[in-house]
């Protein structure tokens, strides 16, 4: 599983400096409806560009499960995030490796969740018309008592799976936001960025730094 993840990568130079920096996952968004949204020609150079030194996660939202497979087995890619309203029949209809958000401003409903269909889940702030990339930092601290058994610390009366913490992440706050949540990893867009999409090397670089910094105190 991996530990650090920049998402919403619309350039094979940024995801190239992403993983030269340490990353171990890159996010491609496939939505159309997200300043993010990726087409297919580009996003065969972004896998490109990162090989096979990092993994690479393909980022979808209420897509038919078909296109899902077709597009993923046409790039090589083996994971993917469902970011949108993705029923269990649907994601039990992917055979990859799946991790589903859970927009942590919505009310649980906690059977349903630990019965879903993935592998892993990624928190993110959520937020009407919106689905990630918004910026909203989340009550990190209050996920596992919010979430009992799909967020907090894994192990005893923790997390049964792994899982990401986003929303709100930057260089500025990561380090606190995993001593606070103890996420199996973390995964920003926005907090990293320029502009929409366009990733600051100088950003991503100390995002990474801290991102470490923080899970060796936490393991510590």
């Amino acid at each position: 599983m991996f530990r650090i993840k920049i998402c919403g990568v619309t350039r094979p130079e940024d995801a190239a400096h992403a993983v030269a920096c340490g990353a171990e996952a890159i996010g491609i968004n496939f939505y159309p409806g997200s300043p993010r949204f990726v087409p297919l020609v580009v996003a065969r150079e972004i896998v490109g560009a990162v090989a096979d030194r990092a993994e690479v996660v393909g980022v979808f939202v209420n897509e038919v499960p078909g296109a899902i497979v077709a597009l993923c087995g046409r790039l090589g890619i083996r994971r993917v995030q469902l970011h949108g309203d993705e029923t269990p029949g649907d994601a039990s209809r992917i055979p990859l490796w799946r991790m589903k958000a859970v927009h942590a401003d919505r009310t649980p409903d906690l059977p349903a969740l630990l019965a879903y269909p993935c592998e892993a889940f990624l928190f993110d702030a959520g937020g009407k018309g919106g689905y990630g990339g918004t910026g909203r930092e989340l009550a990190w601290g209050e996920l596992g008592a919010r979430f009992p058994g799909v967020a907090g610390e894994r192990g005893t009366g923790g997390a049964r799976k792994p899982w990401l913490l986003a929303g709100g992440l930057t260089p500025e706050n990561v380090e606190r936001a995993i001593l606070a949540a103890r996420p199996s990893g973390v995964d920003v867009a926005s907090g990293v960025e320029s502009s929409p999409g366009r990733k600051d090397p100088g950003k991503v670089k100390t995002f990474i730094e801290r991102a470490k910094a923080g899970f060796l105190i936490a393991e510590s």
